[in-house]
C-alpha cells in the first residue's frame, strides 16, 4: 500500500512496564506498515523507559516521550500533538492488535468516507476471557452506556475538532465522554465482525477505581452536564423517568404475584 495514509497510534504509558513491549510487538507485527506510535511516559514511577529504549533505536516510527502524571486523556492528548497521521488510533500499553487490524480499519475508512469510526469485536484476556458482546446501535444507546471501546480508528480532523479527550473528567469514562462528543445521531460507525482487538483484564488495574460506586457516580453526573442538551433531546425529563421506573416496578411486582397459569393467559393475550 504505497499511498497508504498515516495512522498515528496514541500510547500513554503508567505502570505498563510489564506489560509494553508485547502492545508494541503487535504494532510491529502489523500487515499495515505505515503508522507511528507517540508512547507518553505519563509519569510513571517503573522502567517503562528503559523498556521502551530498545525499540526508540530500533524503528523510527516509535517514538518515547515523557511528561509530569496529568492522566490518561492528558497523556493521548500530548501523544496526538506530536504526531501527523491522517487517522488516529489508540492502544493502552497493556492492550494488543491482531495483526490485520490497522490495515482493515483503513481500508474500511477509504472505502467509505462518512464513517466517523471504525473498531472491531474484542477479546478479553488475562485474569479472565469472559468477553460481553460490544457493538454499536446508534447515539441514543451510546448516551446510556459506552458501545465503544478505548481502541477504535477515528480521523485527526475529527479528533481536533472536538478538542481531544476531556482532562477534567474525574474517575475514568473519558473513552465514553469522546465518542459522545465525536458522535451525532447522524454519524456513521462500522464495527468489523472479527476480533483483532484484545483487552487485557488484570486482578488490580485503573478500571478498578472506576467501579468504586460513589466515584463512578460523580463521573457519569459529569459526563450527563456536560451532554445535557442530547440528553434532554432523546430522553424524558427526570420526574418522568422517575414515574416511568415505578410503573415499571408496579407491573414486575403484579407479574410475581400472579399464579402460573394467569402468567400463561396473559402471555397468550400479549397483556404481559
Amino acid at each position: 500500500m504505497d499511498q497508504s495514509p498515516l495512522v498515528s497510534v496514541l500510547m500513554p504509558a503508567y505502570n505498563q512496564a510489564q506489560f509494553i513491549s508485547e502492545a508494541l510487538d503487535s504494532l510491529q507485527q502489523q500487515t499495515y506498515t505505515n503508522w507511528e506510535v507517540a508512547i507518553v511516559d505519563d509519569g510513571s514511577p517503573d522502567n517503562v523507559a528503559e523498556v521502551v529504549k530498545k525499540y526508540v533505536e530500533s524503528d523510527p516510527r516509535i517514538k518515547f516521550y515523557h511528561t509530569e502524571n496529568h492522566g490518561v486523556s492528558a497523556a493521548r492528548n500530548y501523544a496526538a500533538s506530536k504526531t501527523a497521521g491522517k487517522y488516529i488510533l489508540p492502544l493502552d500499553a497493556d492492550d494488543l492488535f491482531e495483526p490485520e487490524y490497522i490495515e482493515k480499519c483503513v481500508q474500511t475508512f477509504e472505502k467509505n468516507h462518512e464513517l466517523k469510526v471504525v473498531y472491531c469485536d474484542w477479546q478479553m484476556f488475562g485474569a479472565t476471557t469472559h468477553t460481553p458482546p460490544i457493538s454499536y446501535n446508534g447515539y441514543r444507546k451510546l448516551l446510556i452506556g459506552n458501545t465503544i471501546f478505548c481502541s477504535g480508528m477515528y480521523r485527526m480532523e475529527d479528533f481536533e475538532k472536538v478538542g481531544g479527550y476531556d482532562t477534567k473528567i474525574p474517575f475514568g469514562y473519558e473513552d465514553w465522554d469522546f465518542w459522545l462528543s465525536l458522535l451525532d445521531e447522524n454519524a456513521q460507525v462500522c464495527q468489523i465482525p472479527e476480533k483483532l482487538f484484545r483487552y487485557r483484564i488484570k486482578e488490580i488495574s485503573r478500571n478498578s477505581t472506576v467501579q468504586s460506586k460513589e466515584n463512578e457516580r460523580i463521573t457519569k453526573t459529569y459526563i450527563y452536564n456536560k451532554h445535557k442538551e442530547e440528553y434532554d433531546r432523546y430522553f424524558p425529563d427526570f420526574i418522568t423517568l422517575l414515574q416511568q421506573l415505578q410503573y415499571a416496578d408496579y407491573r414486575k411486582e403484579k407479574w410475581a404475584k400472579r399464579s402460573l397459569p394467569s402468567r400463561l393467559w396473559h402471555a397468550f393475550k400479549g397483556t404481559i
